[in-house]
């Protein structure tokens, strides 16, 4: 590729930092004619060199398509402009790419340049917070300690950093077909390298950190500044100055009060500093390129502020007429900075800030009352859901026990005929020195419902066969075994709660007691 051709400009002035990249293809040209017709395209002092003149395209079908100064042909000014390539808009693309970034998450921020033209992207936040998007590969990085990120840019290389920080945010630059340029964002991990591109839609700037959307645990908090690498801060550097045949880079005022005059964003009392300043340098002995320069910027910055009076003025006689809350915020931002307004304009701000201070108040007190008012009503309803919760309780506890008591008293009744015959068999077994089982007891009694009974209807009425049994005597029951040990070690268990009579703790004495007790039946017949 010839270096020598121009590839990048700037749309609608010299001054502008709007960035234009020429499509290499006759057919995107084309294409890119059609989109920007009317609209003009420069070689722009925010490049480093540039020259400021008027740019046309050139279509080649053996060669690519390029960019070339009006009166290229051997008249008009030479440009001094060394670097002529697709990467030499990257600082435009960038700040271009970043600016509609942090618009589209509500911010705006303020861009500067930093020397030389195109090595860098400072970018200051409203919170005080400055990114550095550092883009000369021949340059070392600055390690700034008031920046809170720096971002390196296409084949810019630090592993003293990489290897401190662990991670080194990066970007680099895709070329969009019909001109221009995507911006990707990246994090590079040592030891990994950079593994994955982000559009910046999908990077979103918090108060910790960059954070991605696709890969949240990438993309970090800012580290500390790398230390200076002691190897390294031992040899000597040795600056090289590459011989040039143009003249050097100017760094006159006119350069440098254009590079800082954005009539777009900047407030009137910037924009009449601006006018004054360039009035002075008009009447001084310019070259004539430059004093062109001067008057186009003047027009306008005297357009802005005319703009900006006539916006105003309209805003405030709404305000007058009709004020509103929007209408009042509306105003303040446009008297903002602004040495012009009418002392009049000033006094109706200043009473209508006291309107709505007490406005607000009125709003928060009110505010205040419907919250506590809310949490009261919450209260009254959760101490409402609680007394239905117990009175629930309540009802179902009553009725579980009415429930019982009528199943204690169907199971007294069923087996309170029983308890006679039972008591007679087990005083008889008693006297003849032995022990029973229930279907033993049904055998010796003629009752047939013993085979049918249940733990609690067994419960029942070995209670009733003790009735008469003091405390002091042994239990008739004790002398009725199980098949199943646990279930006749259960019985007894339950027929000493109800009665209330010692129960030992484990299964070993409790059968201990139960033979004990057998023995005392047995000698008292």
């Amino acid at each position: 590729m010839d270096r020598r051709l121009i590839q990048t400009a700037v749309f609608g002035s010299p001054d502008s930092d709007d960035p234009a990249l020429c499509p290499e293809i006759p057919e995107e040209l084309e294409a890119f004619r059609r989109e920007h017709a009317g609209v003009t395209i420069w070689c722009g002092t925010r490049f480093e060199g540039g020259c400021g003149r008027q740019l046309t395209t050139r279509l080649y079908t053996d060669k690519i398509c390029h960019f070339a100064h009006y009166g290229s042909g051997g008249t008009g000014r030479p440009c001094g402009r060394k670097d002529r390539g697709k990467d030499d808009a990257n600082h435009l693309f960038a700040k271009a790419h970043l600016a509609s970034w942090l618009r589209a998450q509500g911010t705006t921020a303020e861009f500067d340049f930093p020397e030389p033209l195109g090595s860098a992207v400072t970018v200051r936040l409203p919170d005080g917070r400055k990114l550095h998007l550092h883009l000369d590969r021949n340059q070392p990085v600055s390690w700034d300690p008031t920046v809170w990120e720096t971002i390196l840019g296409p084949g810019v290389r630090d592993p003293h950093a990489l290897i401190q920080r662990g991670y080194l945010h990066r970007v680099r630059f895709d070329d969009r077909p019909g001109g221009g340029r995507i911006l990707l964002f990246g994090t590079e991990i040592h030891g990994r390298g950079t593994e994955h591109w982000d559009t910046l839609e999908d990077i979103v700037l918090t108060p910790e950190a960059l954070v991605s959307r696709t890969r949240p645990a990438d993309v970090r908090t800012p580290a500390p500044v790398p230390q200076p690498d002691k190897e390294a801060a031992e040899r000597q550097i040795v600056t090289i100055t590459r011989p040039t045949t143009s003249g050097p880079r100017r760094t006159d005022p006119v350069q440098k009060l254009l590079r800082h005059l954005h009539t777009d964003t900047d407030t009137p009392g910037k924009i009449k500093t601006a006018i004054g300043a360039i009035e002075k340098l008009l009447q001084t002995d310019l070259h004539p390129d430059d004093a062109n320069r001067l008057r186009f910027a003047l027009t306008r910055c005297l357009r802005r502020l005319e703009e900006h009076t006539q916006r105003r003025q309209s805003v405030m006689l709404q305000l007058r007429q009709k004020p509103t809350e929007g209408l009042y915020h509306l105003a303040i931002e446009l008297i903002r900075d602004d040495p012009d307004v009418p002392q009049e304009d000033s006094d109706l701000i200043d009473s209508l800030t006291a309107r709505l201070e007490r406005v607000r108040a009125e709003r928060q007190a009110a505010a205040q009352r419907a919250r506590e008012e809310r949490r009261e009503e919450k209260a009254r309803q959760a101490e409402a859901a609680r007394q239905a919760r117990e009175k629930e309780k309540a009802a179902q506890a009553a009725a579980a026990e009415r429930a019982a008591q009528q199943a204690r008293q169907a199971r007294t009744e069923k087996v309170r005929m029983l308890a006679p015959a039972v008591r007679g068999a087990l005083k008889k077994a008693a006297r003849e020195d032995r022990i029973t089982t229930w279907p033993e007891l049904r055998d010796k009694t003629g009752l047939r419902q013993l085979n049918r009974l249940d733990h609690e209807e067994k419960l029942e009425l070995l209670t009733l066969v003790e009735a008469d049994t003091t405390p002091e005597e042994p239990l008739w029951s004790t002398l009725i075994t199980e098949d199943n040990d646990s279930a006749g070690l259960r019985l007894h268990r339950d027929i000493c709660r109800l009665l209330g009579r010692p129960l030992p703790v484990g299964d070993m004495d409790l059968i201990d007691q139960l033979h004990a007790e057998r023995g005392r039946l047995h000698r008292r017949q």
